[in-house]
């Protein structure tokens, strides 16, 4: 087999041709030299090369037909503290006779986090977490792989008030007692098929500790590769117990199954005698290959103000207040906001529903780029893909809140109205901008019904696209259907399908409970763009109830918004990230009034499929709890605010 990939640091794009290898036991390659002439690289996805080619890629070797790795798998076993080695062979046929090529090749790996060195075939592991390491052994442009699997176990034990009182000497002995399913515990939170981003740090276990008599738990994380325990007492939450991982055990678990089908979740309860041990049933949680990136904004209802939180950052511990009343008129709200996709700029507006005063504000300076006072109103904004413009739109001025209204365009930098998006006579409300700058979806509202901005009722969805004059007449998306609201539309990263809220409506009419203001019935749907013949897809995992809310399905699952980038879930397929707000229970806190922002996982090739492209959702963890929090909007980046 033959292949020519970007470079052999870009060890990803030869992955469905090294598991072919690894079948067969042999492959030829024609790699690129990489830039810069060397083969070394940090970080956890980067290669490291030592032996012939000195660093960089050994020369051609006259007479070499064929290269291979033995052993084209291999498998080994790691403890903290105990790493190992696993020894390769480069073989290859020169002039029709096979001969051992090891100090000739140069050798790489894709993960130096794994196997931070390799010296003429001989791998060292590190001993922090697990992983499976693509190997390859080159010889000017001819190439080898292989795959080195290394799993990973650690008996892990609580600190702080987990270890109150102390624990026995040795934790794991109890549990070697007889079986007891009177003593079962039961796992409460993470949901069961979480999918989470490898560096979110801080994913709580909620479990009830089943009998009264256990004082003692074990809390496992397992799967082929890993067995990952923590032994712990019972830190108290409500009628339950939590415990967070510290760095060190996300890490072990997290990165050790980076891209892969995931762990599960088992909690075991015991005395410190071992009398009986009870096992609660089983969760599944899995993890993304890349990190998730970029800073999200959000709005909390006790502060009035927008926090923010920077997933690239690996310091922050709680949420930053960006944008407070005072930057305001001292006292009003400043609630509906959306950044430019560069994190530099943000457009917010003052009051909410019936005013609708624009804040432009810049970020990393923390000051008004234009007076809110003096300006066209807006709400509901939303920004071209280079942060020159935004659109919003304003029916709150007209008599009783009635008849057509366009969408308005914006000068991103004065917030000055520059002109108008012509909508036929329709009503315009919660525009959204496509990334790529050719769509912009918006509900269509009934012009007929009183309705504010905020507020809006017997919507359907539709949309303008960019034409060489300017923009099209609107387009139906998704027709109004009686009994039915659906709005809020936010268009993906890859420019193709949208996610959007649908709201039944009570027997007596639309009413508050389905006026697009967080309303209870409100469920999640995502749906093709432009439509086509395609009807909307209800994403049943994102919207599903956990363990704590039992058979409530009534979960306000609303204002759904991207992350704006596009990630890899695994070696062959992308995932994308949403966020949206949800008045669910967050595992065993007690609040059944506030809404948190939770975030969900989005299969990317799926969602053009017809089928539930969703993952079960999960709660922020560094938002507060005594608030409400809604409207989570992304950036790329979260700009540095500068002193």
């Amino acid at each position: 087999m033959t292949a020519t990939p970007s470079g052999v640091t870009n060890v990803r794009a030869l992955t469905s041709l090294v598991l072919a290898c690894a079948a067969v036991g042999a492959c030829t390659f024609s790699p690129k030299t990489p830039a810069g002439g060397t083969a070394a690289s940090g970080g956890n996805a980067g290669a490291i090369g030592t032996g012939g080619g000195g660093g960089g890629i050994s020369p051609n070797l006259p007479g070499l037909t064929a290269l291979r790795i033995d052993p084209p798998t291999a498998t080994v076993s790691v403890q903290p503290g105990m790493p190992t080695t696993q020894m390769f062979r480069a073989l290859g046929v020169v002039n029709g006779a096979e001969q051992d090529l090891s100090k000739t090749a140069s050798w790489f790996v894709d993960k130096t986090g794994l196997v931070p060195n390799i010296v003429n075939g001989l791998a060292t592991t590190g001993d922090t977490s697990g992983g499976i390491v693509l190997v390859q052994a080159v010889i000017g442009g001819t190439s080898a792989a292989a795959t080195l699997t290394i799993k990973f176990s650690a008996a892990n034990v609580a600190t702080g008030a987990g270890a109150m009182p102390a624990l026995p000497t040795t934790p794991a002995q109890p549990f070697g007692g007889p079986a007891d399913d009177a003593r079962a515990p039961q796992l409460v939170y993470p949901n069961d098929g979480v999918l989470l981003p490898p560096n979110l740090n801080g994913i709580e276990v909620h479990y009830r500790p089943g009998s009264k008599t256990n004082t003692l738990f074990e809390i496992g994380f397992s799967n082929d590769k890993t067995d990952v325990r923590v032994y712990t007492r019972c830190v108290t939450l409500e009628d339950g117990c939590v415990y967070r991982p510290d760095v060190a055990v996300w890490k072990q678990i997290a990165d050790t199954n980076r891209g892969t089908a995931g762990v599960t979740i088992t909690v075991r309860g015991t005395d410190d005698q071992g009398t009986g041990v009870g096992k609660s049933a089983t969760a599944r949680m899995s993890f993304s290959k890349d990190d998730v990136r970029g800073g999200l904004y959000y709005w909390t209802t006790t502060l009035k103000s927008i926090e923010r939180w920077d997933f690239a950052s690996a310091t922050q511990t709680q949420a930053e207040t960006v944008v407070s009343p005072a930057d305001g008129d001292g006292t009003t709200c400043v609630g509906c906001h959306t950044l430019s996709r560069d994190g530099k700029k943000m457009v917010a507006t003052l009051g909410g529903q019936n005013d609708g005063r624009i804040l432009l504000w810049d970020v990393a300076k923390k000051t008004a780029m234009a007076k809110p006072f003096m300006l066209q109103r807006s709400q509901f904004e939303s920004w071209n893909n280079d942060g020159s413009n935004f659109v919003g739109m304003y029916t709150d001025n007209k008599p009783n809140h009635t008849g057509p209204s366009n969408l308005l365009l914006f000068d991103g930098t004065t917030a000055l109205k520059t002109g108008e998006i012509d909508l036929g006579g329709l009503r315009g409300d919660h525009p959204d901008w496509s990334h790529d700058d050719q769509h912009i979806v918006f509900t269509s509202v009934d012009t007929a019904g009183s309705y504010t901005d905020q507020r809006p009722q017997k919507s359907g969805l539709a949309y303008v696209e960019k034409t060489a004059a300017g923009w099209s007449p609107p387009m139906t998306l998704l027709p109004y259907v009686a009994g039915k609201n659906r709005y809020y539309p936010a268009v993906s990263p890859t420019n193709d399908f949208i996610v959007f809220n649908e709201s039944t409506c009570p027997a007596s009419g639309s009413g508050g409970d389905c006026d697009a203001d967080t309303d209870p019935t409100a469920l999640l749907y995502a749906m093709p763009l432009p439509p086509g013949n395609a009807q909307p897809t209800l994403l049943a995992r994102a919207n599903a109830p956990g363990v704590n809310d039992g058979t409530n399905t009534v979960l306000t699952n609303t204002y759904p918004k991207w992350s704006p980038f596009i990630f890899q879930l695994d070696e062959l397929h992308k995932v994308l990230w949403a966020t949206f707000s949800s008045s669910r229970r967050y595992g065993l806190y007690k609040s059944t009034s506030n809404v948190y922002i939770w975030m969900f996982a989005v299969d990317a090739s799926g969602a053009k499929e017809g089928t539930d492209p969703s993952y079960t959702a999960f709660c922020l963890p560094f938002q507060a709890l005594d608030t409400s929090n809604h409207i989570a909007q992304w950036t790329e980046k979260a700009v540095p605010i500068i002193p």
